[in-house]
């Protein structure tokens, strides 16, 4: 019996409702195969081909480059330096781990029963790996945009506040550094401040115990405090390592 012409071509326009992973992630694939790769870890899948393993290779170099692009454009003055640093905490596997846990992924992952999920490094490094590979399959179902839009509100968003506020609040550190370490409390003076109102430049140096620890130069008040600090800051750790 041959197929009802009319039945295929309202299959065409059918639509295809999201899965629970697919409301979960912001993101109905139009390839839903690929999502299913996406999810499949190797010791369930029925060949290497069948497994995560090239998205997640591909989905790490998309995930690098976008949050490369975002954090290039947001902070036009900060160092090299500085912006690796930040990538590095924003695209590692702690953090990657840390969002999949969160959105609840593990529900969703395909692994062999043989596997001990109970062991943190193991499901760590399965769900970080598992995070990569779906920003690989969305990009290829669908190109970078829909990966950006992906990674901006599931990676980024999310994470960068508190990753410039642990890791960069030096001020906050070495407050707390100092109130352990039984020290006064710094002491920040405006040393200089040049360049016109638009490109104001700030010079500003921190005290310790009558002491000169650090000096920072930047085109906020806090930035320069928050270099001078970071300057004391290293000092005192490096010193007592």
């Amino acid at each position: 019996m041959s197929p009802d012409p009319l039945a295929f071509s309202l299959n065409i326009f059918r639509k295809r409702y999201p899965t629970e992973i697919e409301k979960k992630i912001g993101y109905l694939f139009k390839q839903p195969d690929l999502l299913k790769t996406a999810l499949t870890h190797r010791s369930a899948a029925a060949s290497q081909s069948d497994s995560y393993e090239r998205m997640e290779f591909l989905g790490d170099a998309v995930l690098d480059m976008v949050v490369s692009d975002y954090l290039y454009n947001k902070y036009p003055r900060k160092p090299e330096g500085d912006l690796t640093k930040l990538r590095s905490i924003l695209v590692n596997g702690k953090t990657l781990f840390e969002i999949a846990k969160i959105n609840d992924l593990q529900r969703f992952m395909h692994v062999d029963k043989s596997l001990d999920l109970r062991c943190n490094s193991t499901l760590q490094n399965l769900l970080s790996c598992m995070l990569e590979s779906i920003i690989g399959a969305i990009y290829l179902d669908s190109g970078i945009e829909p990966a950006r839009k992906f990674i901006k509100k599931f990676i980024i968003a999310p994470k960068i506040k508190e990753t410039l506020l642990s890791e960069y609040n030096y001020k906050g550190q070495l407050l707390e550094y100092c109130q352990k370490a039984g020290f006064n409390l710094p002491i920040f003076k405006t040393e200089k401040v040049e360049g016109p109102d638009h490109a104001r430049q700030y010079t500003i140096a921190v005290y310790i115990n009558d002491k000169l620890l650090g000096r920072g130069i930047g085109a906020t008040k806090r930035d320069a405090e928050q270099l001078a600090a970071k300057m004391a800051y290293i000092r005192f750790t490096n010193k007592n390592e």
